[in-house]
This record gives C-alpha cells, structure tokens and sequence, in this order.
C-alpha cells in the first residue's frame, strides 16, 4: 500500500452508518436488566405499563449512538492517529503509531455477514484500550494496520520484513481435550442459572416442572419413592447416577464452548510480534507485541499434568492489566493448550534468551512447614467445631481426618515453592494441584519489595516480590514467601543491581 500523502493524511475519516446500531447493541446488553427491574418496579408500585419505562429508556441509549458516530473522526497524521469524539464536551487524542502496541480486531457473526469490524486499540497508558472503533468496514481495517506498520518502522529508522511462520496452530482433537480438561461448562452452567434466576424463567420452570397440570412432578416423585424404597444401596447408585450425567454434561458443555469460542486457534510470528486468531462465531484476531511481554507462566493443573499438558500465558504492559476482555483471553493463554515435549521451543519463541534445557530450583526455608501447617490445622480444627455438636463422638474421627490433610496439604505446598535465577531471569513456581511457573527478565523488573510480618522476623524469614509493568491484581507474581531473611537480603540487592545496569524498554 502506498505511503499516504500530505493532503490525503489530513483527510478525516468517520466511522461505518453501522455503528449506530452495534453501539445501540453494546449498550443495551449493559442496560437491558437495570431497565426491565425498574419497568418491573415502575409497574407494581405506580401502575406504568413496562414497556412505556423501556421504551423511555431507550431513547438516551438511540441518541447517545447517533451522536457519536456523528462526532466520531479519526485521520492519520505523519506519525500519529489522531481521534476526534464528543459533543459537548469534546476530546481529541493524538496516539503516535510507535506507541500502538496492540491492534485488536473482533468480528462476530453479525459482523462478518454486514462486512464490518470491530478495533482495539492500545497502548501502554493503562488497563483499557486507548481508543474502540466501533466499528469500521474491512478495508479501513487493512488501512489502519498498513498505516501503524509504516509509522512503527518509520519511527524506529529501519525497515524490516519480519519471518512470517505459524508456532502453534490446535486442531479440534486438541481443542476437545483442552475442553475436556478446563470443565468451563460449570461456569457456564452457572452463569444460566443466574440468568434464569433474575429473568424469572427458573421459577416459571419449576411451576410448569411441579404445578397441578403437570405429570412431570408426580412422575418424578413417583421414582423416587420407589428408588428410595429399594434400599440404600439402590438410593446410593440412583444419586452416582445424577451426580455423573450432571459432571458429563458439563463437559460436554465445556468441549462445546472450547470448539465454538477457540476455533482454529492459531499464533502467528508476524512483524509486529506474535498474533493469535480464533473463533468460530466471534472471530478475534490480536497482536502481542514480543517487546511488550513483561512476564511468562506456565499454567499446569491435575488433569494436564496427566494428559502431558500444559498452558503458556503472558503479561504485556498496558495490555489489560491481566484482566481478560473481549480481546484478551489470547494474552492471559497465549497457548491455552500445549503437548510439554513442545514447551521448551515455544518459550525460546517468546523469550529468545531462554537457553538452558533445566532450571536447577532453589526451596524456600525449611521452617516455612512450621509456618503453613500451623494455619492450616488452625483453619481444620475451625471446621471440626460445628461436627463435636452435631455428630457427637464422630467428631473426633472428622477432626483426626481434617488434621491430617491439613499436614499433607502443607507438606505438599512448602514443597512446590521454589525459585532460580537463570539467563538473565528471575523464576518461581508455586502449587501442587494447580501448579504455576513464572518467568521474569532482569530488564523487566520494575520494583523489587521485601516484606517480613511480625512472625517473619520472630522467625528471621521474608518474602520477596518484583513488579513489573502490566501485571494484574489476579495473575501469578514473582512472590517468594519464607525466605530466609540472608537470602531475601541478597537477592533483593542482585535483583535491583540487575534492573538498574539494564534499561528498560517500551
């Protein structure tokens, strides 16, 4: 695509006529239930026809979408994209390409029928995306990413043709075993329960399940008694029963949702880094730019484990804080699902210093048993209290039983913790059921924190922390608990000389 000219630069650009209805969508999906209990409301305590509140409430929602996609320009300027927006009060912001660090491009079905999209984009000035394009035609897409590509080589002084090849692509066997293994389906599960709960559909299921015209109710209850009355061996496998139809469909549930929500799931090297594409109905396509990872974690549960498995995720500064939205679910599983004998190579794909094949771990302090198994037969005893009263003498037998899996549990904890300094790189791990690996560069070390309770410095330990860019309150840190307090001293200064002799970069 030819560089823009001057005259051709300051041309402003609007967004599609289709803007107006998918902004009018967005807001309704965040407004819908506030507008049907105040309808509801509206209708027991003065008599107003709901659909008279729903229908005022939509009007601001019609107005607000017409008004911006009127005031709504964007231009490209020789080395930034300039955005208009507002009526009233108006804004206008001036994002240089070189800072663009993620160009996030989100198509649902509605969207790939009409031939439009929706962009992200962000850079590293905080959790949200620094502007949302709802929503541009294709072409103007292709524009844009054209446009951020000649403005990023411009501003770096090179031009450069990145090796385009693919690092992972999941076919549905894969998928179907990452479903299997993630159980999303309880989620999701959940989430119609509690639809159904505030709609009213769950109770209007149970009249229709159990009213008086019903033969379903009596059916059931029919069976049951006849189950119950078989013995309890025969009530014993009736509920197995339940219990297992309710866990296999929830599985399926969650294989259904892994196909739909990861189709195709692939990740891409490109000349802006790395860009991962999925989805069957929602077609998500983003880029994560190498330089912008902050730190690497291998997710390994249970189940993973004992399929081989493992998920590699990543932390990019400004990227979202490591909250996932529509868009970043690729960032928080950059490879949701991966064979382990592949692990190694795909990590030196996102950390080329990563080189030696072994991480020789370092334990934390041999008093951090002392320490855990304390808490933990404190929390068990806790919960032996209510079954002395109701169980009588059994509560002994529960108690014995809470204690020794509170000393196991701490066992198995203590022994997960560790920590290695290797290639310029700072790693801890922690878990044992659900095991996690963080990995974190010298050069993107932002702050290194010691901390000691009062019980630390009784028992001369501490706990080190480093902080780097991006990282969200719900991800997996680099933070060593019961150190001892030497060690955290020491690494604490080696780790901070390390930041300091190197420069970070954006």
């Amino acid at each position: 695509m030819p560089e823009p000219t001057d005259a051709s630069a300051a041309i402003e650009h609007r967004l599609h006529p289709l803007s107006i209805g998918f902004s009018l969508g967005s807001q309704l999906r965040r407004a819908i239930l506030p507008l049907i209990v105040g309808g509801a409301s509206a209708n027991f305590l003065g008599g107003v026809e709901m659909r008279f509140v729903l229908l005022i409430g939509l009007i601001p929602l019609v107005v607000g979408s017409v008004v911006r996609y009127l005031t709504f320009r964007y231009r490209y300027e020789e080395a930034e994209l300039v955005i208009r927006s507002g009526l009233l009060f108006r804004r206008e912001r001036h994002v240089p390409y070189a800072r663009i660090q993620n160009l996030d491009a989100v198509q649902g079905v509605f969207h790939r029928v009409l031939g439009v999209v929706e962009v992200k984009l962000q850079t590293g000035g905080g959790e949200e995306p620094e502007a949302t394009l709802t929503v541009l035609p294709l072409p103007a897409l292709a524009a844009l990413r054209e446009r951020v590509r000649e403005g990023k080589r411009e501003a770096a002084g090179e031009m450069t043709a990145a090796e385009e090849g693919t690092l992972l692509h999941l076919p549905a066997r894969e998928l179907l075993l990452h479903g299997l293994l993630q159980n999303r389906g309880m989620v999701l599960i959940a989430a119609a329960f509690g639809i159904a709960w505030e709609t009213g559909l769950f109770e209007r299921a149970s009249d229709w399940v159990a009213g008086e015209q019903s033969w379903i109710g009596p059916a059931v209850e029919g069976a049951a008694a006849d189950v119950v009355a078989s013995g309890v061996l025969a009530t014993v496998a009736a509920v197995g029963a339940l219990v297992a139809a309710f866990v296999i469909f929830a599985r399926v549930l969650s294989i259904a949702w892994t196909l739909v929500r990861l189709h195709d799931y692939r990740v891409v090297r490109s000349e802006e880094g790395l860009r991962a594409t999925f989805g069957m109905l929602t077609q998500v396509a983003a880029t994560i730019p190498l330089r912008r990872v902050q730190t690497v974690t291998i997710h390994e549960g249970l189940l993973q484990r004992w399929a081989g498995r493992v998920a590699v995720g990543v932390q990019t500064a400004g990227g979202g804080g490591g909250q996932p939205g529509n868009a970043d679910p690729h960032r928080h599983r950059l490879a949701p699902i991966l064979r382990r004998e592949r692990l190694r190579d795909f990590l030196r794909e996102v950390i080329p210093e990563l080189d030696a094949p072994e991480v020789g771990w370092e334990p934390v302090s041999p008093l951090a048993f002392r320490r855990v198994v304390r808490g933990t037969c404190f929390v068990a005893t806790l919960a032996s209290v209510p079954l002395y009263f109701t169980l009588g003498a059994w509560g002994v037998a529960f108690h014995a039983a809470f204690l020794a899996w509170a000393v196991f549990y701490a066992r198995r904890y203590v022994d997960s913790l560790g920590w290695a300094l290797k290639d310029d790189m700072i790693w801890f791990r922690s878990g044992w059921l659900w095991r996690r690996t963080t990995i974190a560069r010298y050069t993107r070390i932002q702050v290194v924190a010691l901390r000691a309770s009062p019980l630390d410095r009784w028992r001369d330990l501490a706990r080190l922390r480093v902080d780097t860019a991006g990282a969200g309150a719900a991800t997996h840190k680099v933070d060593i608990p019961y150190l001892p307090a030497a060690t955290a001293r020491h690494l604490r200064r080696h780790l901070a000389a390390e930041a300091a002799r190197t420069a970070f970069r954006w």
